[in-house]
């Protein structure tokens, strides 16, 4: 087999491995941005990791969520600005357009789906 046609399978194969991490990733996103656009922040706590519950009180991550939606209204679209995966964990850095303006969203979740990790800034952070 040649050089050319080696490099070509590891490549494919490295991408599928990325492609299937990165679907699972963005389903969790589409997730968020689904229930975040019900109001259903409930349902986001519970797509959080037990480690993630435990950071801070379950009525501050609603609270949060609240403050977010009252303030930036819907979000209308997320844009994968930077991704990166490592130990089957996977980030992804998002230019997020709500409503009324922009934010940087992160949304970093374990391999089981679960959100481990979920930040959100305008300016300030929120």
């Amino acid at each position: 087999m040649s050089v050319k046609k080696i490099f070509i399978i590891i490549f494919l194969y490295i991408n599928a491995i990325a492609f299937a991490q990165n679907e699972l990733h963005k389903k969790v996103a589409d997730i968020f941005m689904k229930d975040f656009n019900n109001s259903d922040f409930e349902q986001i706590y519970q797509t959080f990791s037990p480690e993630m519950k435990e950071l801070r009180t379950k009525e501050h991550h609603l609270a949060f969520l609240a403050k977010v939606k009252k303030s930036q209204g819907n979000l209308l679209f997320l844009e994968l600005s930077d991704y990166l995966e490592n130990s089957g964990k996977t980030r992804g850095n998002y230019n997020g357009s709500f409503q009324f303006g922009n934010a940087f969203i992160r949304i970093t979740n374990n391999p089981k789906g679960e959100i481990i990790g979920l930040y959100i800034k305008k300016n300030t952070l929120l």
